[in-house]
């Protein structure tokens, strides 16, 4: 078996990439719920389905980028 090797550059870069996910899935979800309950009027209605649903975006992306690092070590 080979061992990766262990880049502080890289880690840097995968917490970059696990944070803009998080951050941008937050900020997407709240500017498109503020966006979409201004143009119906139901105030919190779109921002809470908003968020929730780019939480889960966000999530799933995290994933995608660590899941090469889930390998069974077993």
């Amino acid at each position: 078996m080979s061992e990766r090797k262990r880049s502080p550059w890289r880690a840097m870069a995968l917490v970059s990439i696990i944070s803009s996910y998080i951050v941008g899935s937050v900020l997407s979800g709240v500017f498109i719920g503020i966006w979409l309950d201004n143009q119906f009027d139901t105030k919190p209605i779109f921002l809470i389905v908003s968020l929730f649903t780019w939480l889960f975006v966000g999530g799933y992306g995290v994933y995608k980028v660590i899941e090469p690092f889930l390998g069974d070590d077993g």
